[in-house]
């Protein structure tokens, strides 16, 4: 099982080029960011990576069609592929900060109208380029022309996944895309996602060895334990969005419903960075890292490496690991003591 790492987009560009040199020496897979609406764009960072580096993947997680129109999004794209000589990755998602931003949704939970068919015809649109062929695209959502993009003539193009959880995305990135990104499933939920992928590749004809799937998880393992939880209960809000189908394998519905009832209160920690939730008990709390992320000090690794070997036995190909403060002293870590299990 290959491990990217997601590096935060908040650092410099000199910051997060030195970040990517690491993890291509330390052998990650692909060193990815988040598409944040108050950040560096993720590919000028990775322009300046792209020669710095020589075998490493790279490129955002997660950006939207709805957010960047699919013929920009095929510039930007491609034009990464072009400087890295066929490295560049992306997911492509729905939608999360950057549209609420933009005022084009209201809310994390809020569903952009016609997602999933907008998702799919842009993955489909990105696939579908030839430097041979005129653009045009005429579909429910984009409607494309233009003349043939020639300088996208590349040995190798993009790899291009869709960030996918829930049984429409899953089952149609299964017949669309070159792989898929879940995001927080834990491993009661990783089988029954499996099945829903397994079915779509099986119902489109497609080959399963060549469909990539992966799992995003948080890492949150610090030398200190408090120090570990603190972060951890700070970025609490944006696991799975703390829905009831995330959380409901672990909490009684007593529990899950004092998450739903507090939900204010995890974003509000999530905005101001701080570990206090008013409202939720430290044993709930305590429930929801223990299954939705990856926290606590070194002694923990070792666990930590089991359940990713669950997750590898259950289909995984992939895993990205979403890291946070002291990001070098975290990848050194995976790669010592978790890479060489998977």
């Amino acid at each position: 099982m290959k491990i990217d790492i997601i590096l935060d987009p908040t650092h410099t560009t000199e910051e997060f080029s030195e970040l990517g040199i690491i993890a291509e020496n330390l052998g990650f897979n692909a060193v990815l960011t988040a598409n944040y609406p108050s950040a560096i764009d993720p590919f000028i960072n990775f322009s300046i990576l792209a020669k710095a580096t020589q075998k490493i993947r790279m490129g955002p997680v997660a950006i939207s069609p709805f957010e960047t129109h699919p013929l920009k999004l095929s510039n930007l794209l491609y034009g990464l592929n072009q400087l890295s000589n066929g490295r560049a990755k992306i997911i492509v998602g729905g939608g999360g900060g950057t549209l609420i931003s933009m005022g084009l949704k209201s809310n994390r939970r809020t569903m952009y109208p016609n997602m999933v068919q907008g998702v799919r015809e842009c993955v489909e649109f990105l696939t579908g380029l030839s430097a041979d062929k005129a653009i045009s695209f005429n579909k429910d959502i984009f409607q494309i022309a233009g003349p043939k993009p020639q300088w996208i003539d590349q040995p190798t193009r993009p790899q291009i996944y869709v960030a996918a959880t829930k049984p429409q995305m899953l089952s149609m990135s299964a017949k669309v895309a070159d792989g898929l990104m879940m995001s927080d499933v834990t491993l009661a939920r990783i089988d029954e996602c499996m099945a829903i992928i397994d079915e779509s590749l099986k119902n489109n004809g497609r080959d399963r060895n060549t469909f990539a799937i992966s799992n995003l998880f948080s890492w949150h393992v610090k030398p200190d334990q408090e120090e570990a939880v603190k972060e951890a209960r700070a970025k609490l809000f944006v696991r799975g969005m703390l829905e009831n189908w995330y959380i409901s394998t672990f909490l009684d519905p007593e529990e899950s419903q004092i998450v739903e009832d507090n939900f204010q209160a995890f974003a509000h920690a999530y905005a101001h960075n701080s570990d206090v939730i008013e409202g939720v008990p430290d044993g709930i709390i305590d429930k929801l890292l223990n299954h939705l992320t990856f926290t606590g000090n070194f002694n923990d690794v070792d666990r930590f490496v089991e359940e990713m070997v669950q997750f590898k036995n259950a289909g995984l190909d992939e895993f990205a690991i979403r890291l946070y403060k002291n990001p070098e002293q975290s990848m050194e870590l995976i790669a010592e003591r978790v890479m060489p299990h998977l």
